[in-house]
């Protein structure tokens, strides 16, 4: 996959366009990104996805301060070049490019520019300051710049539309399956581990304490969770808390993330580390003693590996 940090330099042949910020690159995105794939190669084209980056809601300072990603650009990059992808215009977006109408947008740079040969939408989809309203405007303007237009119906997931804002609020309130289901794969943090009390050596449950890299990303409900761990380039298996240590620290100000790896002894001090949520199993609790804290993290253990089918 070609990547363009702008227009500049970009070349392809037959352009099939597809156009979005694609938070999650959920089902309902996948489904629109094959079909752009599919699309290009039935014409003898290429497909090309055409992002914006910071996000819009963040330059435009609409709740930026509350905003969460589901991917970062480099997740998101990694994941379109793994569906294959042709090129991906990654647009610079500004104050002043937010002001640029529709139709300037259709025409400076889809047409004359980018010199696309087919526009493939989603069925909520809108771009320019002034935004279109429907599917009927997008075909009226392909038949007079000379371009074909695909609209998609949405793509539900049992009885939901495939969307971000839905996966964030599932994620916020702990929903990771029905989450998991609509993305259509398993929600996943990156971080780094960092320095921790190590209490967890002391009660024979070590823990990674993990430092998310990403600023913007959505952490989901505290509580504990089944997951899965990359880390030093292999799959492992675990159990994770999210919360404020309310048994073992009295510190407020921010969330802790730790993970026990089963079966493992590696030293991952300042290893980057990817956690993939599987099911929540329980609220964060605050325990009377370290013992208590201890019985229960056996229980959790013993409900995870069930979970995950390991023997």
């Amino acid at each position: 996959m070609k990547i363009y940090s702008g227009l500049d330099g970009f070349s392809a042949i037959k352009p099939v366009v597809t156009i979005g910020m694609f938070d999650g690159l959920h089902t309902g995105h996948r489904e629109l990104l094959n079909h752009t794939i599919k699309k290009a190669k039935a014409v003898g084209g290429e497909s090309v996805v055409l992002t914006f980056w910071p996000h819009p809601r963040l330059v435009l300072q609409k709740d930026d301060e509350s905003l969460r990603f589901l991917t970062s650009l480099e997740e998101k990059t990694v994941m379109l070049s793994n569906m294959g992808v042709d090129h991906l215009i990654i647009i610079p977006f500004s104050i002043e490019f937010s002001k640029i109408t529709s139709i300037e947008f259709i025409e400076n740079i889809l047409v004359k520019t980018i010199r696309l040969h087919h526009l493939v939408i989603g069925f909520n989809h809108r771009f320019g300051s002034d935004g279109y309203k429907n599917s009927i405007d997008y075909e009226k303007t392909g038949v007079l710049f000379n371009f074909g237009v695909t609209q998609l119906e949405p793509i539900k997931v049992d009885n939901h539309k495939s969307g971000s804002t839905l996966i964030r609020s599932l994620l916020l309130k702990g929903d990771i399956q029905l989450a998991n289901k609509i993305l259509g794969y398993n929600y996943r943090v990156t971080g780094r581990v960092v320095g921790g009390q190590q209490l967890g050596r002391t009660i024979n449950y070590p823990t990674a304490n993990v430092e998310i890299e990403e600023y913007a990303k959505l952490i989901p409900l505290n509580g504990v969770y089944a997951c899965k761990i990359i880390v030093l380039g292999e799959m492992f298996y675990g159990m994770l808390n999210i919360g404020y240590r309310p048994t073992i620290s009295s510190q407020k100000d921010h969330r802790f993330i730790e993970v026990h790896i089963f079966d493992f002894s590696n030293d991952i001090y300042s290893e980057e580390i990817v956690i993939e949520f599987v099911e929540r199993i329980r609220n964060e609790e605050r325990f009377s003693t370290i013992e208590a804290l201890k019985k229960q993290l056996m229980l959790d253990e013993f409900k995870v590996r069930e979970l995950l089918d390991l023997k």
